[in-house]
């Protein structure tokens, strides 16, 4: 994924998948949350992997690849990933 296409994701994802700060932690900022995400669904590597790589929890990783993958389809589903309504655009598709 190029720098600029990665860029574009967070900023339609970022706001949803930011995280406020407490007293006791700081949250994982979003670019680091959407990277962990995008490596996870790009590659093989299990979720206990990513946990060793970023060293987090294993917890930790699975609710934010949780979170992000949600917030991305809450961000771009109505302009880029629109579900077949008809029987005839199904075909399209699998005709494409």
């Amino acid at each position: 994924m190029s720098p600029e296409s990665f860029d574009f994701l967070l900023s339609k994802v970022g706001p949803l998948i930011n995280k406020q700060a407490t007293r006791s932690r700081q949250p994982t900022p979003a670019a680091e949350r959407l990277a962990l995400t995008i490596r996870y669904l790009a590659s093989a590597d299990s979720q206990q992997s990513m946990s060793f790589s970023y060293r987090m929890g294993k917890a930790t990783v699975s609710n934010i690849i949780q979170e992000t993958c949600q917030g991305i389809w809450d961000a771009l589903n109505a302009d880029y990933l629109r579900p077949a309504t008809s029987t005839e655009e199904w075909k399209n598709i699998a005709n494409e």
